[in-house]
């Protein structure tokens, strides 16, 4: 590390979110999301070649932290930054801050600190308009309803489009991440003729026919790490590694449960930044490539992030939590997003109780048109949401229950049961596990009971198919009835993650 390189930039793209999900249409979230990946890599190599590589701290994800050696540098670098990432993307900016710093410190992750606070600040001064006003004589764009239509699209719809809408349209057809997973997977078997066209394509494919899978996976309490840095080099170590394995263990999720199905590839990515991953699945496939990926995630931290950032003893491993929001084709896209994420702070609570030694998933059917969690899940005796663990287990006896043929109408009898009171929910199961036993193949029998054992029900004059104990720390009634029900259509019996 050079000695005069004493000013820390750090950069950060603002609401990338809020620009992604700006419409419903697939074919424009897919050109924003290809074209953030663009300016990111682009953002690298420039100041690669401008500062080298051992005075970039990181670059990805939307975000970057490089050396330079003067304050006028910086704040050049910011302005020539914002200006030209703003020009790019029309409607989505990006902020730099700056601060004095000693690269030799011993205390880099402290220098980290002190900038990432003065982001924040630039962020929250910038107080931009999220939309801009509109004159009655203005045409409203036809995809995100927000920004004067300035320009008709080409695609033969009609549509008349914002300048950013008109980009990203523009960008569908390019392939973004997906261009980078099928090189690192199969060429031969994922090509761009396999790219979906739309979330009815991926429905189409889906089990049940018509739905898809929205996963939204951010990693657990990380920040608090990287204050601990003492090193650039460490620093760069730790966020390089948590971009390739979050990107190494999302890719390999895809690559086990995504082939192409009919020629469709059963999937769409989104965004993967960091430790942040937002993708769109075949239903069927959703809670598995979640469950793989966070798992994946968890296992590999320690060699591929811990250690080469020289925090392993900070921390046994990482952890991620994650929402999954199941949901019909025609579901708008931004509400599967938004519930996805409310599913995702559900997990995350669970993870803080668990003092984030394990990842856990809560995830979501969604039948109605209803978006707000708390009304989804009102008086519903659910125990959600699953540590990685407890959701192996949940889909274990989901594929064994199924294996068994164990008919959908016993189990909907039981689920019916519990919204009818405690004792009505009581003699259903106990009369369901009644008819089983009186059969000669007690198979179907054992593996219910297994199932109601595994969650909660001792059998000691506690009848199934409440989990008392957990009951009693929530101080509501709960059942893991109600989520291997509602799960039930959307897991394979073959399964992929025992």
């Amino acid at each position: 590390m050079n000695a005069k390189q004493q000013w820390l930039v750090c950069f950060d793209t603002d609401h990338i979110k809020q620009y992604l999900f700006a419409t419903n249409r697939l074919k424009e979230i897919r050109g924003g999301s290809a074209l953030l990946s663009s300016l990111d890599q682009q953002r690298k190599k420039e100041f690669e070649s401008r500062y080298g590589e051992q005075n970039i701290v990181y670059s990805a994800g939307g975000g970057a932290a490089v050396l330079v050696s003067t304050e006028q540098e910086a704040r050049d670098l910011i302005a020539e930054t914002e200006r030209d990432f703003h020009a790019a993307t029309i409607t989505v900016s990006i902020t730099g801050a700056y601060v004095r710093a000693d690269a030799l410190s011993g205390t880099f992750g402290a220098e980290m600190t002190r900038a990432s606070r003065e982001l924040r600040r630039a962020k929250t001064a910038k107080a931009e308009l999220s939309i801009l006003p509109i004159e009655p004589y203005l045409r409203l764009c036809s995809s995100c309803g927000q920004h004067p239509a300035v320009q008709q699209a080409d695609d033969g719809s009609g549509d008349w489009l914002c300048q950013a809408c008109y980009k990203k349209r523009k960008l569908g057809g390019a392939k973004g991440f997906f261009a980078e997973f099928v090189e690192w997977a199969d060429p031969t078997i994922w090509t761009g003729d396999t790219l979906p066209k739309d979330l009815d394509h991926i429905g189409l494919v889906s089990s049940p026919p018509g739905y898809v899978g929205f996963i939204a996976l951010d990693g657990n309490h990380i920040g608090d790490l990287l204050s601990e840095m003492k090193t650039v080099e460490g620093y760069h170590e730790f966020s390089t590694g948590l971009w390739s394995l979050t990107k190494e263990q999302t890719f390999t999720a895809l690559k086990k449960h995504g082939r192409p199905r009919n020629g469709i590839a059963p999937f769409e990515i989104i965004l993967i930044g960091g430790d942040d991953v937002l993708l769109i699945t075949a239903a069927d496939t959703a809670i598995e490539v979640a469950l793989a990926i966070a798992a994946g995630f968890e296992q590999h931290s320690p060699d591929q992030v811990l250690k080469p950032g020289g925090l392993e003893g900070e921390r046994e491993k990482l952890t991620m939590a994650g929402g999954v929001v199941l949901a019909h084709a025609d579901f708008p896209i931004p509400a599967m997003h938004a519930l996805a994420e409310d599913l995702q702070k559900s997990a995350k609570r669970l993870c803080a109780e668990q003092g984030y030694q394990t990842g856990a998933i809560d995830f979501q059917v969604v039948s109605g048109s209803d978006t707000d969690l708390d009304t989804l899940r009102e008086a519903i005796p659910h125990h959600r949401p699953y540590t990685l663990a407890q959701l192996r287990k949940l889909l274990k006896h989901v594929r064994q229950l199924k294996a068994a043929d164990l008919p959908m109408s016993q189990l909907q009898a039981m689920y019916q049961a519990l919204f009818e009171g405690e004792v009505n929910a009581q003699l259903a199961s106990i009369a369901t596990l009644g008819y089983l036993g009186r059969s000669t193949d007690k198979t179907r029998y054992d593996r219910l009971k297994a199932f109601f054992a595994e969650f909660g029900v001792k059998f000691d004059g506690q009848l199934p198919p409440w989990d008392d104990e957990l009951g009693k720390r929530r101080g509501q009634r709960t059942s893991a009835l109600t989520d291997l029900v509602e799960l039930y259509p959307f897991v394979s019996a073959k399964g992929g993650t025992e």
